[in-house]
């Protein structure tokens, strides 16, 4: 990857997927270590976290888990389908 401008791009992925989820979504993004990919935290309480890779394959945890074990489960391959990326029904 080249740095900031593939993190931008990885960024726009979890974007898209929040905006799925919460259009509202008030997000801050982390760059991970070793080119991992990028982590995006939905500020708000209750919003959750979205890990992508350069491949841009994404893992969503909830605001349950902490950053270190969604980190440690995202780094050991564990993904979401894209499909499960949706707005819960009311």
């Amino acid at each position: 990857m080249n740095g900031s401008r593939d993190n931008e791009q990885l960024v726009t992925v979890a974007e898209r997927y929040f905006a799925q989820l919460d259009p509202d979504a008030e997000l801050r993004s982390i760059p991970l270590e070793d080119g991992a990919g990028v982590c995006v935290v939905h500020t708000t309480r209750g919003g959750g976290t979205i890990y992508v890779a350069p491949d841009e394959s994404a893992l969503f945890v909830g605001s349950a888990m902490d950053f270190d074990a969604g980190l440690a489960a995202f780094l050991a391959g564990t993904r979401t389908p894209p499909e499960k990326f949706v707005r819960p029904s009311s």
